[in-house]
């Protein structure tokens, strides 16, 4: 027996086997269900033709309306953008490869050139599988069926919505050809990655254009072939297994059909996927549109509507987008001023992202989700995609916010720090990341949070209970459900599994909305082709905190860029807050793996990153580069947005550093919420000197002008302790120093380069928290430039265990 008639011998085989293995149904019941439905399939066929010659019929002009883009408006109902659609780049059936069209015929319906439109004999196959497994999910759409779901942008498999399939696809086989509807299919039908038509498919996919389908291979073909049943399912960049084994099912289909011999079957069979994807696609978007337009695409598998939609042409898509924004975004992004000096041990380019939202909507207004020359069309999106560690960003949210929503603590409020800025708690040490003077070792939290001091955070997080921490900040859409986030480290944004900056900004939004959250989104209305509304964004606000939880996180957040260590991000014209994050490895060179700023104006809120695809050790960022993030933020917000005179409506947050009253240390120890006692006021003698490392000459600098806060010459405070009833007034004497640690901001006194930090040690992410009061034995302390919250990062050949700093 020769190769061929063992194939199909073998195939037969497998067929009889997999018969037999079916679950078996009484032969009564099979007559039963098949008499039955051929009588509804006959009388529902007389009264779809009775409808079909008795109504008008539909008008079929959208098969040839090809050059009518889907148009994209901006937030205030300019046109943004257009999105080409199926068709625009027209190839005619006679230069469309002829294994292509066999391939398709012979996969998608054999019988193409014979039948009226519909497969009756496809119709009992599909209702006979539909009524053994009790469901109506079986299509049996010929390709003029396929071609007829244009007309009505969806692809419903009910009975009712298949009749009327099924009568249009009559209609279009009376008024056009055979060729004419195969011409037509190719050039409309989706093949997953954006591209719509074969056109933008052999492009997407291999690289040729339109004048080159000619050098399509036979596997190439088979491939094409096969993607219009299931695009996603079978997409070779995402799945290749699956699409080398559709490639091959198409391939032996061919040859069952005759269109190959066995010999060219086999042959194709072994050979490769062949990709060559190309790196763009033939839209013509202005390149500074292309993650926004990307993410459209995701929203719109978000809101189970068709991706497909985009590129048929004719509807209008109703954003958030702010153009003037979002330029402004593309070209800092883009900008290698804005990036660190990479070290000599980088392998690849430093990538950036950022995103801007409307607090007030959530409308996403602006997005670039990395840099254009690493672009690939609807590839990796950082903006959106990324998950890492945003350090001490996550403060306000688990941390600061939390506190003031219990009503016990205000930025006047003491916070423990250790006389030697270190804390244990168990067996995790957390220390602070430069040496600082405290009043017998505490400080207030509004200094706490202004420098980003480690050790009052993870305290504070002590104090009102992880649980409290988490659901604030799951509250404000973060997600921390994973276990590993019991665990003090997460005031130093030590989470898992991490997180974006469209999550980050979004997350920062109920601070500057009176403590509402409203759901970040892109798309606010769609129209169809047919000028009807098909989807309309309807908001669904969530209570994060109090409004004046709100204003107090704003007037903390405000001093941290007038006098705290975000001074960067200032920008002329505009009131700015917001908070540094950072993530430095356990090493002694004191690099960061990932550098973060979530800040805002009155009517913008906005997250940065920077940070290495790869995070091995070789790929480190620079000391003292965490000032990076925040000049990004103050030059998109001065490039893009026009002072407009808006204000937050409260003052940045004021107060010495030190508590005037603060509890005995002895009493002030972990687990003791709430029980704190009046005790001591700072000694008069205590000097405010702290120690200041040597500033980067590459660091960045801004032009911020601004006054140093200093402690001395004595300053009155009233603090409330939590926990007692009492109030006191206390009094410092100390002669003091100046702690404004921005080097960019000019004012007397000293301090740390703008938004640097130094390292420290913590648990390691893979570790088991061992009670919910700390991270699991065996850790080390803390120490260096505003570091702590260690954990392995979430991307992809990650070798090193990293730290998160702020």
């Amino acid at each position: 027996m020769d190769k061929k008639g063992k194939a199909a011998t073998k195939r037969s085989a497998s067929r009889s086997e997999a018969r037999r293995s079916q679950k078996r149904v009484p032969g009564w019941v099979k007559f039963a269900w098949i008499g039955s439905f051929s009588a509804l399939v006959f009388a529902a066929l007389v009264v779809g033709f009775v409808w079909f010659f008795a109504t008008p019929r539909v008008n079929l002009a959208q098969l040839d309306q090809s050059s009518t883009p889907t148009e994209v408006f901006d937030r205030y109902g300019q046109l943004a953008f257009k999105i080409q659609p199926a068709g625009i780049l027209q190839v005619p059936l006679k230069e469309i490869p002829l294994n292509l069209q066999q391939a398709l015929i012979a996969t998608e319906d054999a019988g193409f050139y014979h039948n009226f439109g519909f497969s009756i004999k496809g119709y009992f196959r599909a209702a006979l599988h539909d009524l053994l497994h009790m469901d109506t999910g079986q299509g049996a759409s010929t390709i003029t069926q396929q071609l007829a779901k244009f007309v009505y942008l969806n692809d419903n498999k009910t009975i009712g919505y298949k009749l009327e399939e099924l009568l249009l696809a009559i209609q279009i086989s009376r008024e056009y050809s055979k060729n004419q509807i195969l011409d037509m299919y190719f050039n409309h039908v989706y093949f997953g990655n954006g591209a719509t038509g074969i056109a933008q498919a052999a492009y997407t996919y291999f690289s040729l254009k339109p004048n080159q389908m000619d050098r399509m291979t036979l596997p190439q073909s088979a491939l094409l072939a096969g993607l219009p049943q299931a695009p996603s399912l079978y997409d070779p960049l995402v799945n290749p297994k699956l699409a080398l084994q559709r490639r091959n099912e198409v391939l032996q289909r061919m040859e069952e059909q005759h269109y190959i011999s066995y010999a060219k079957m086999v042959q194709a069979q072994k050979a490769p996927l062949e990709l060559h994807p190309s790196t763009n696609n033939l839209s013509g978007i202005p390149p500074q549109y292309d993650y926004y337009r990307d993410f459209l695409y995701q929203e719109l598998n978000q809101l189970h509507l068709s991706t497909q939609m985009l590129s048929q042409g004719g509807v209008k898509i109703y954003t958030s987008l702010d153009p003037q924004l979002q330029m402004a975004t593309y070209n800092v992004i883009n900008d290698p001023a804005y990036y660190p000096t990479p070290l000599s041990t980088a392998t690849e380019e430093i990538q950036g992202a950022a995103t801007f939202i409307d607090p007030h909507t959530g409308g996403i207004m602006a997005m670039v989700g990395g840099r254009q020359n690493q672009y690939t069309y609807r590839g990796f999106n950082y903006a959106v995609a990324t998950q890492r560690s945003p350090g001490s960003a996550m403060k306000p949210l688990v941390v600061y916010g939390p506190a003031l929503q219990t009503g016990q603590w205000n930025a006047g409020s003491a916070l423990k720090d250790g006389k030697n800025n270190q804390l244990t708690f168990g067996s995790y040490t957390v220390s602070d990341w430069e040496p600082h003077p405290t009043a017998n070792g505490y400080v207030t939290l509004r200094w706490a949070l202004a420098e980003s001091w480690n050790a009052p955070a993870v305290w504070l997080l002590d104090k009102i209970g992880i649980q409290t921490g988490i659901d604030f900040a799951e509250k404000a859409g973060i997600n921390l459900s994973n276990p590993a986030n019991q665990n003090l480290t997460i005031a130093l944004g030590n989470i898992h599994p991490g997180i974006s900056p469209l999550t980050l900004a979004d997350a920062y939004c109920p601070f500057d909305n009176n403590g509402v959250r409203m759901p970040a989104h892109a798309i606010d209305r769609i129209v169809n082709s047919q000028g009807q509304v098909i989807y309309q964004y309807q908001p669904q606000p969530v209570t994060v905190m109090s409004p004046s939880t709100a204003m107090q996180m704003v007037a903390l957040l405000r001093n941290n860029v007038v006098n705290g260590i975000v001074a960067g991000a200032a920008a002329p014209g505009h009131e700015v807050a917001g908070k540094t994050g950072s993530v430095a490895y356990t090493n002694t060179s004191h690099t960061d793996s990932d550098l973060w700023v979530a800040a805002f104006t009155p009517n913008v809120v906005g997250a940065v990153w920077e940070g290495y695809p790869d995070t091995s050790l070789a790929n480190s960022l620079p000391q003292w580069s965490s000032g990076y993030p925040p000049r990004v933020f103050s030059a998109i917000i001065s490039q893009g947005l026009p002072p407009t005179g808006a204000s937050f409506g409260v003052a940045p947050a004021a107060g010495p550093d030190f508590p005037g009253v603060v509890p005995e240390s002895k009493t002030a120890k972990s687990g003791n919420k709430g029980k704190n006692t009046t005790g001591t006021t700072p000694n008069s003698s205590q000097s405010g000197t702290s120690s200041t490392p040597a500033p980067n000459p590459n660091a960045p600098t801004t032009s911020t002008t601004g006054a140093g806060s200093s402690q001395g010459n004595g300053g009155t405070l009233t603090v409330t302790i939590p926990g007692t009833s009492q109030t006191s007034p206390g009094t410092s004497t100390g002669s003091g120093t100046t702690t404004n640690p921005p080097t960019s901001t000019q004012g007397s006194g000293t301090g740390t380069p703008a938004g640097t930090g130094g390292a420290s040690s913590s648990p390691p992410a893979s570790s088991t928290p061992s009670g919910s009061n700390g991270p699991p034995p065996g850790l080390g302390s803390s120490q260096g430039q505003d570091r702590g919250g260690s954990g392995t990062s979430p991307s992809t050949n990650t070798t090193g265990t990293t730290t998160s700093t702020g």
